[in-house]
């Protein structure tokens, strides 16, 4: 009898022990989707102040964690990690920081197409440059492998580059294979100029279908405000066929090209800021 009692004794205090160091060494916190949540017998503020006020004092107290399970933003390459809660509210808040707000203003993005030229481009580099607005340019083949300088300056200057094709045919009217060489030489004219391939193109003259769509992998972007730039040439016409179409989400079609275009972009962006729009890129629309 004496040896059960013992035994029983002994099987407690096991018990006991055992779970006073599962207490110690693993704090009853845990995080679902972002939020964490403190057991009921915590006490909220003891818990803050003992496990993450000071977590970083470096004083020796075990820090809450958390078995990763894919709630945050940044990827982690072991999905079985543990992550410590002072860096999960750290990493949240910086991910929070970095997220873009629209705001209140309307938004607009300013488009070429068939650059680079020469002379054009880089006035219309300069104008963009002066007032502080970024632009996507959409690019022939056949003009980059001409002028690489140009579009580097364009990339450095932080706009960005498009395929526009290689030579500027209808794409509609290629078979497949004759389709591919277009955006392929193209992307690689771009790549050779700046380092890195387009993530979108134009098809030339705005025309595509579905098997267009099929064989790019790339992003079709098209337009819905035409400055008609190219047909009239003439820079009253083309602010005020942009006054007629201004609208928020907007993308501008204009050609960096023509003269004309050129001499027509700074009255056109002083309108759209006296209207209250923000410049965006292309790619913040999509």
């Amino acid at each position: 009898m004496g040896k059960k009692v013992g035994l029983l004794g002994i099987m407690f205090s096991l018990i006991v022990f055992l779970g006073f160091r599962f207490w110690t060494d693993v704090p009853s916190t845990f995080a679902d989707s972002e939020k964490i949540t403190m057991s009921l017998t915590y006490s909220e503020q003891v818990a803050y102040n003992q496990f993450i006020n000071t977590a970083s004092s470096g004083n020796g107290l075990v820090k809450p964690f958390y078995l990763y399970n894919g709630g945050l933003s940044r990827t982690i390459q072991n999905c079985d990690e543990y992550i410590e809660v002072e860096k999960i509210l750290t990493q949240k808040q910086e991910d929070e920081q970095s997220q873009p707000t629209r705001g209140d203003k309307k938004r607009i993005a300013l488009t070429f197409d068939d650059g680079p030229h020469q002379y054009v481009t880089k006035q219309v580099l300069t104008t963009l440059q002066k007032h502080e607005v970024k632009a996507t340019f959409f690019v022939l083949g056949q003009n980059v492998v001409k002028h690489p300088e140009i579009v580097k300056k364009a990339d450095a200057f932080g706009h960005e580059i498009a395929n526009h094709s290689w030579s500027h045919k209808n794409l509609t009217k290629l078979n497949v294979k004759q389709m591919q060489a277009e955006i392929n030489r193209a992307n690689e004219a771009i790549c050779d100029a700046i380092g890195k391939y387009p993530t979108m193109y134009r098809p030339p003259f705005g025309a595509i279908d579905e098997t267009v769509r099929e064989v790019i992998e790339l992003t079709p972007v098209l337009w819905n405000i035409d400055t008609l730039d190219w047909h009239h040439k003439t820079p009253s016409k083309t602010l005020a066929n942009l006054k007629e179409q201004a609208k928020d989400d907007g993308i501008i079609l204009m050609h960096d090209i023509h003269q004309q275009s050129a001499d027509a972009l700074e009255d056109v962006i002083l309108y759209l800021k006296e209207e209250g729009y923000e410049f965006v890129t292309t790619s913040q629309l999509l």
